[in-house]
């Protein structure tokens, strides 16, 4: 009966020593039979080809006690043989006992990457170049010009319009534009070559005529206006800038504009800084309208019959006109001369202030006079008096038997009344 190996189970065959599936000792072997081969020392001459082969077959019979089969591998020699490319390297230094040299195989050639990219590189050039060459060649046959160019001499290619020759420059273009900006009512600055120049006054005088339906304007920044009704057409400008020296007053420009609709006169804002420029001003009496407006002075006419419009923002207004009139102050007091009978209507407002009037003669005026905040005082033989109304007080009156009206109106101030 066949045996099997104890330790896979395998089955074995009689005389195997070794089980062929895991290896195992499964038999002691015969004296002089199998077994381990002993070691065995050869001289340096010897060749592995020179070794003895060991047998592998376990087949044993009476004919043949032992069978000697084919050795299936050559048992290896102890001894080190070199292959023959081998090259014999220096010793290692501080190498351990029983360590082998290296050995150092020939160095393998260097790629020579960068010519292959420079000759990628130039063959990349030069299709670029031949390819720009060919664009342009194509261009250029395909947008052929057929206007040809005539050298030596000014004349112009037939069909093409000539060159006109640029105009000379007029002499008087200045005064061209200066009278085209004048037509047009654009403030220029007025001509002050005239000027007397004192340590701390620049005073100037301009003359414009102006007939009775025109009107007059005059802007001031800071400093007087003095407007006269005179007998005549023109219009008398007396300009007086004082303060700084004359460099600064040079530069707080004066400015005129003359249409015909009339004539405007004003300071240019933001120039001239510390220097008050005032207005002397003589104007026809009958002027048709007069407006005069400033941010900080004083503002007086007199003897003057037309429209009267007066906007003042700190300062006094003074009035004696017999005309129209319409006074606006927000800080100051308004002085008015009312005198006769008048053929317009006369309105003096002030915000911060108060309002007195000089009555002349016998008046013939339709008066309200109201405060918000202050008192109606009435002086001497008005023939009026004040009531009181919440925190101020009013008054309605005809004097002299009645005329034009006359308003005032104060919100925090008093308005005296006096003849």
């Amino acid at each position: 009966m066949p045996e099997s190996c104890l330790n896979c189970g395998a089955e074995l065959y009689e005389g195997q020593q070794f089980c062929r599936r895991c290896g195992v000792q499964v038999g002691v072997p015969a004296s002089g039979v199998g077994g381990d081969a002993p070691t065995q020392l050869f001289p340096q001459e010897a060749r592995p080809s020179q070794v003895p082969a060991v047998g592998t077959s376990h087949v044993r019979s009476e004919a043949a006690p032992r069978v000697e089969t084919g050795p299936v591998g050559v048992q290896q020699p102890t001894a080190y043989y070199p292959p023959a490319n081998f090259q014999q390297t220096s010793p290692l230094v501080g190498q351990p006992f029983g360590s082998q040299p290296l050995a150092i195989a020939p160095p393998a050639p260097k790629k020579r990457r960068g010519a292959w990219l420079l000759a990628l590189f130039v063959v990349f050039a030069l299709g670029a170049l031949l390819a720009s060459g060919g664009a342009y060649l194509w261009w250029r046959a395909t947008h052929a010009s057929g206007v040809k160019i005539v050298k030596g001499g000014p004349q112009a290619p037939q069909g093409v319009p000539a060159i006109p020759d640029v105009p000379p420059v007029p002499a008087d273009l200045g005064d061209r534009i200066k009278e085209a900006l004048k037509s047009v009512g654009v403030p220029l600055p007025v001509d002050e070559s005239g000027a007397t120049v004192t340590g701390t006054d620049t005073v100037f005088t301009q003359t414009y005529e102006l007939d009775g339906d025109s009107a007059f304007a005059v802007h001031a920044t800071s400093g007087s206006v003095t407007v006269t009704g005179t007998d005549g057409d023109q219009v008398v400008v007396k300009v007086t800038k004082h303060g700084g020296n004359p460099q600064q007053r040079e530069a707080a420009r004066v400015l005129a504009s003359k249409t015909d609709e009339g004539l405007t006169i004003l300071t240019a804002p933001g120039q001239g800084g510390g220097v008050n420029v005032s207005y002397e001003i003589k104007v026809p009496r009958e002027l048709r309208r007069l407006e005069v407006s400033a941010e900080r002075g004083d503002i007086k006419v007199g003897e003057f019959d037309g429209t009267a419009v007066l906007n003042l923002t700190n300062g006094s207004i003074s009035v004696a006109a017999a005309g129209e009139v319409r006074g606006r102050l927000v800080n100051g007091d308004i002085n008015v001369t009312y005198a006769g009978r008048h053929e317009g209507a006369q309105e003096f407002t002030v915000v911060n202030g108060g309002v007195k009037v000089s009555f002349a003669d016998e008046p013939q005026v339709d008066l309200k006079a109201a405060s918000t905040n202050g008192d109606v005082r009435v002086e001497g033989d008005v023939g009026a008096a004040a009531e009181k109304r919440g925190n101020g007080h009013r008054l309605e009156a005809e004097l002299g038997g009645g005329g034009a009206p006359l308003t005032l109106k104060v919100v925090n101030g008093d308005i005296r009344l006096k003849k």
